[in-house]
């Protein structure tokens, strides 16, 4: 039978449970594994006889809690393996072509398959009457919304290949994407088009949000809708932001070039800022904002859910030019905005900035997503040829990580009564340890029907597993 289990103690990472049947009292416990992540535990006596003359036959089944396996998951999983062998199939062809562009291709197909699985989520939650149910889909729609960011800003930093690898249009559609805020406030005040707009409690802190994410049009068109437009300190501010330089390597200037016309440009907002003409505290704010000025960010940072919304605002106004490899002063920069203790992701996009994928890695195994965004984006990078792991011999061990985590993965899969293929294709792009894992794996199959056996002989065939 199978049962529920009350949780007793949180532990670190252990769960503790109490088994309620009265049959476990008084008696000792056996244990035995079944097929895959299962085990059960069943009463059991010193004494000769004494279980069966005292206690009902109860055998309680244990299995892992698989969050792929839910209904509304399971076509997200079947998605999600077309493309992965999709990618498998570039690979092969690495040695002679260069497959940057279409690596990158299915990198997006990743995280627009993921995308649609939130919404699905986000659609069956509205819907959901079941209080538990409600609670479960919104847990899975932020363990995947996490799961798209994450991987964005990897795509970003790692996948792409930018020219120049100047990031911050990059990185500032990153941020625009996954952390609009104020957007909506900005949106419909330019709607209303209306003078005196400041009237408006959330007026300033959308126009310094969209400077923080580089829509300057938009904030120089907000703050027109004020009041005071007319007045010479807004206009002193208006032409500032009108005469902030935009590095483009399609510009026709070097970084260094542009690297000098942007610092004449910041001395100019300081002259300004500094000659007391702008006396309104929040075009203060804003003037120290372009200016670079730490303290700034920090005054704004708590109108912030986190560190990172600041992070393009940061790069934008202090190292517009910056590369790959500046990411993680940035990040450092930006962490130390931090006024709440830090969150799990918190860590992973400063290892990602880093360019500590080891630690990424590492980091996201801890997801609640039974090893998919692991295998997934560890393959991806494997592929890219940007995932370099060394043990402490100085080995590189990448190919074994990339190997063991579809090996998991993939045998995961193949407890499932309608995801077993889906299993055995995983296994399949591991060579022979794959392969002879899958033969295991693939005679342990429960065969219910003929039409079953005939599928379970198709895929063995397929895959030439001929012990099977």
């Amino acid at each position: 039978m199978n049962t529920s289990f009350q949780t007793n103690k949180i532990s670190g990472r252990v769960k503790t449970f109490v088994l309620s049947d009265k049959c476990f009292e008084k008696n000792n416990i056996a244990c035995s594994w079944r097929r895959g992540n299962k085990f059960c535990i069943y009463p059991r006596s010193q004494k000769i006889r004494q279980t069966a003359e005292t206690c009902e036959n109860i055998i309680l089944d244990i299995r892992q809690d698989v969050l792929l396996f839910t209904n509304i998951l399971r076509k997200f999983v079947n998605e999600i393996n077309g493309t992965f062998l999709s990618l498998q199939k570039l690979a092969q062809t690495a040695n002679t072509t260069d497959n940057a562009v279409e690596y990158l291709k299915l990198s997006r197909q990743y995280r627009s398959i993921i995308r649609v699985c939130v919404e699905s989520l986000q659609d069956a939650a509205e819907k959901e009457t079941d209080g538990l149910e409600k609670h479960n889909y919104l847990s899975y729609i932020t363990i995947f919304y996490s799961i798209e960011c994450i991987w964005h800003l990897c795509e970003v930093l790692y996948i792409n290949v930018i020219p120049g690898e100047v990031v911050l249009p990059f990185l500032l559609e990153w941020i625009r994407f996954h952390f609009p805020r104020h957007e909506q406030t900005a949106a419909k005040l330019l709607e209303a088009c209306e003078r005196g707009s400041e009237d408006n409690p959330n007026y300033w802190d959308a126009i310094t949000g969209m400077i923080v994410q580089g829509r300057i049009d938009v904030a120089r068109a907000l703050l027109k809708l004020h009041s005071s437009a007319d007045a010479n300190e807004f206009k002193l501010v208006d032409n500032s932001l009108r005469m902030m330089p935009v590095y483009s390597v399609y510009g026709g200037i070097s970084t260094g070039e542009f690297t000098l016309t942007w610092k004449h440009w910041q001395a100019e907002c300081r002259s300004r800022l500094a000659s007391g003409a702008i006396q309104l505290p929040q075009l203060e704010l804003i003037m120290k904002i372009i200016i670079g000025d730490y303290s700034a960010f920090e005054s704004i940072r708590i109108k912030y859910s986190s560190w990172f919304d600041l992070l393009g605002g940061w790069v934008l106004f202090t190292m517009p030019w910056a590369k790959r490899r500046d990411m993680a002063a940035a990040g450092a920069a930006c962490a130390g905005l931090a006024t709440h203790t830090r969150t799990h992701l918190d860590d992973i996009i400063q290892a990602l900035l880093e360019g500590d994928l080891h630690q990424v890695i590492h980091e996201i195994q801890q997801m609640s997503d039974n090893g998919w965004f692991a295998t997934h984006l560890t393959d991806m990078l494997y592929h890219c040829g940007k995932l370099q792991i060394l043990d402490k011999h100085q080995t590189d061990v990448t190919l074994r990580l990339r190997n063991s985590l579809i090996l998991e993965y993939g045998s995961l899969l193949m407890e499932h009564r309608s995801l077993w293929c889906a299993g055995l294709s995983y296994l399949a792009t591991c060579a022979a340890e794959g392969l002879n894992r899958a033969e295991l794996l693939l005679e342990r199959i429960p065969i219910d029907s003929e039409a079953k056996a005939m599928r379970v002989v198709a895929e063995a065939k397929k895959y030439g597993l001929v012990g099977v």
